[in-house]
């Protein structure tokens, strides 16, 4: 897109359109996501087209399991998992109309250029590699119960590409190709009118397959489908503007983490986080403590988005972190539901106490995983981080067969119990983990980053920052900016365990009584313990014109081997 004469958004979006074809078991184009835009005229801009409920959802249409601590190991604490599997699990389809519109706004290109890889890898054709072979025999059978999915993803009854002699049973010799002519088919008629995906064509189709599987997407729904151009949720982090999605996400979170860390460093603002990994612990849990029970919908129900940053409740929370103090009951049992049905902090203020909400589950569901995410950046100084995902590997398993579109799982990021701040209602907003991430200074765009990796991106995405800000005062060049932010071993506290990377596992002596273990330094590129992150990072001046970098990880610590955020092999790129 760059040598055809496109800006980032026009890479950033041809990349996140390709990502929706060959990363099946990570996201799909009928799922749903951000797009955030730094543009040197108009500054940061967060396009959303993140996950909504149909219009008929409500909060008691899935029964809750008997044993209510199913979540432990089925994702979910539902009946038959049908907020997981099925057609209630998909939310309204976004994506496409998002990525579409967004590169038509600020993208140089015409629409055709941008999609015509995309066309042309459902047509042609992704190879499929170990990656999609494990990822597509894990969700085994879920794809043998959709006619569409068994046709696209399996053969014989096993994933295309399992069958041979090498590692993981690929095809020794010979390329094994998973095409979809009928997702080809959709993006051509989209790239010639993307009205089908409101009330066309396209709209039609995802209805039809909705009804006659059960589910209870309207025509209602995809006519308001539409993405929104709000301005971005910003905070002053040293002297750089962080600047993350406003909608129901990870940012709000990440924010908090970051105003946190702000504040117990200020005595000291240049200490490395290695040096105090033990308080970085608790900063998280203290932050997803807060996630876990507040956040929610505020179109449709109470949320203390301005007390969580609010100077004086952040300075309680400082007060708990240097004293040593973990949250209570965070081992008692799973966070997410522990903390759904408990406020451990009150960022109303103390003068709101009377008109606080009390939010009592009976129990709640767990996050989810999957997700991919783009990250670009031009030499005009244009940023744009992208976070798309289907919210559950191959989504919700069923697939459009009249559009080839793979339906998400979106309403696994409800809670399904009633009486939650995050309990489903219809047209509502779940609390999504994708947190894409824009970072400026002095009103020029820096860097554009994220993650996949579930509940996990959050914590990344913050360490990100922080290494980044760090380095400014280092004056190495971006390559080598992007690398140490990249390389610098992490830690996720946002589950039951904090989880350190191998690379600093010294510092489990530290934090081992708030319980911890180490992730194994195994050279597997499938490992999505502490997310997988990218950054693209405009350069200082050389010679006669700026530069940027791009580049991702893995997720050892030990084998840091460039990749995009979903882990599949790719080469580091500037341009």
């Amino acid at each position: 897109m760059y040598e055809a004469g496109g800006n980032a958004v026009d890479a950033a979006v041809a990349a996140a359109l390709v990502s929706g074809v060959v990363e099946p078991a990570e996201t799909t184009l009928a799922g749903s996501g951000f797009l955030l835009v730094h543009d040197p005229e108009h500054g940061p801009i967060s396009w959303e087209f993140g996950p909504r409920a149909p219009r008929r959802a409500h909060a008691e249409m899935f029964r809750l399991a008997a044993n209510r601590d199913a979540g432990v190991v089925a994702l979910t604490a539902t009946e038959g998992m049908r907020n997981l599997n099925g057609p209630l699990a998909n939310g309204v389809p976004r994506t496409l109309l998002g990525l579409l519109t967004a590169q038509e706004r600020w993208g140089r290109l015409d629409r055709r250029t941008v999609t015509k890889p995309a066309i042309a890898a459902a047509h042609d054709g992704f190879e499929a590699d170990s990656w999609f072979v494990t990822s597509a025999m894990a969700d085994l059978q879920r794809l043998l119960k959709d006619p569409q999915a068994r046709h696209t993803f399996l053969s014989d009854g096993v994933p295309i590409g399992s069958r041979g002699d090498s590692e993981l049973g690929l095809a020794a010799g010979r390329r094994a190709l998973v095409t979809q002519p009928a997702l080809g088919r959709t993006l051509e008629i989209v790239t010639r009118d993307v009205s089908a995906l409101v009330d066309g064509e396209i709209a039609g189709h995802l209805v039809a397959t909705s009804r006659e599987r059960g589910g209870i997407l309207t025509e209602y729904d995809l006519a308001a489908a539409g993405p929104e151009a709000v301005p971005p949720r910003t905070l002053m982090f040293r002297d750089h503007e962080v600047h993350v999605p406003r909608a129901p996400s990870g940012g709000l979170t990440v924010l908090q983490i970051l105003a946190l860390w702000d504040r117990l460093t200020a005595d000291a603002p240049d200490v490395a986080v290695g040096d105090r990994f033990r308080e970085l612990a608790l900063v998280v849990r203290h932050s997803f403590a807060d996630r876990y029970h507040w956040l929610a919908d505020p179109d449709v129900v109470p949320v203390p988005e301005n007390g969580l940053l609010d100077p004086r409740y952040l300075d309680s929370l400082v007060a708990l972190v240097s004293e040593g103090k973990d949250v209570e009951g965070w081992r008692e049992g799973l966070p997410w539901a522990t903390y759904a049905a408990r406020a451990i902090h009150n960022p109303w203020g103390e003068e709101s106490r009377e008109g606080v909400p009390r939010w009592i589950p009976q129990t709640a569901t767990a996050p989810t995983s999957g997700t991919t995410h783009v990250s670009a950046a031009d030499a005009d100084g244009r940023t744009v981080a992208i976070t798309h995902t289907a919210a559950h590997h191959f989504g919700s398993g069923i697939m459009c067969p009249r559009t080839g579109l793979l339906f998400d799982a979106a309403m696994a990021w409800f809670n399904a119990a009633p009486g939650a701040a995050n309990s489903i209602e219809g047209h509502k907003r779940p609390v999504a983990n994708m947190a894409p991430v824009l970072l400026s200074r002095d009103g020029k765009g820096l860097a554009a980053l994220g993650a996949s990796g579930g509940r996990r991106i959050v914590s990344a995405n913050a360490q990100l920052v922080i290494a980044l800000v760090a380095s400014t005062a280092g004056r190495m060049e971006p390559a080598e900016r992007v690398e140490a932010a990249l390389t610098a071993p992490r830690l996720d506290a946002s589950g039951p365990l904090v989880q350190l990377e191998a690379g600093i596992a010294d510092a489990l002596e530290s934090v081992g009584d708030l319980g911890a273990r180490v992730i194994p330094a195994v050279n597997d590129p499938f490992v999505m313990d502490v997310a997988r992150p990218n950054i693209a990072m405009v350069g200082h001046p050389a010679a006669d014109a700026p530069t940027t970098t791009a580049a991702g990880t893995g997720a050892s610590a030990r084998d840091r081997s460039t990749a995009p955020a979903s882990g599949i092999p790719a080469a580091a790129y500037s341009h």
